[in-house]
């Protein structure tokens, strides 16, 4: 299985693949935000896996179309989807074991840019609602690189951003505009840096 793939990973994970023969079952999309993807899922779908994404996505080449807390059955493990709308629409986070693939609704320095047809309120909801009710030690896994880092846990979120943190909304407001201020000026740099994780057999 592969979540979110990009071209220049490609390769990488064909390689990976082929060394350990291992067959390539799923393409998991956290969101469907770049034509240019459908290039890389083309390379891909050589090696017959599905692709798979939220429902609601907007891309007609998905061939299983998966709703909230649906479950992924991959060699003898299990990964459930958690739908986070806000950054996208069909913007959905992938729950295997103590980890979270969260694409862009939550990187490992903050939330995501929003996309079209996105919502920062709703972002900022699926965030709280959802993301920050996991325990502290598990890990986050983004999309892409933030300011050099690709990993947090949600301990780090929390401390700041859950509802008994005494946040204020405003304070919530400017932190978030802030922080799309910050990934809008370093996307050029960040976006030739994005990791997909392969996480089964």
């Amino acid at each position: 299985m592969i979540i979110d793939p990009t071209a220049d990973l490609v390769a990488q994970a064909l390689s990976f693949l082929a060394e350990r023969k291992i067959a390539l079952q799923y393409v998991l999309l956290t969101r469907f935000s770049d034509p240019a993807l459908e290039d890389t899922l083309n390379k891909l779908r050589a090696l017959g896996p599905r692709v798979v994404a939220h429902e609601s996505t907007e891309y007609q080449g998905v061939d299983v179309r998966l709703r909230d807390n649906d479950i992924v059955h991959f060699g003898e493990e299990t990964i459930r989807v958690l739908h986070t709308p806000g950054q996208m629409p069909c913007a959905v986070t992938y729950w295997w074991a103590d980890r979270l693939f969260t694409g862009e609704t939550l990187l490992a320095t903050g939330p995501g840019t929003c996309g079209q047809g996105g919502n920062i309120a709703q972002q900022w909801r699926s965030i709280r609602e959802k993301l920050l009710r996991f325990p502290d030690e598990y890990l986050i896994f983004p999309g892409r690189e933030s300011r050099k880092r690709r990993v947090a846990c949600v301990a780090e979120f929390r401390l700041v951003f859950s509802n008994k943190s005494g946040v204020t909304a405003p304070a919530v407001h400017e932190y978030s505009a802030q922080t799309q201020s910050d990934h809008a000026g370093q996307l050029d740099k960040t976006n030739n840096s994005s990791s997909s994780e392969m996480v089964g057999a």
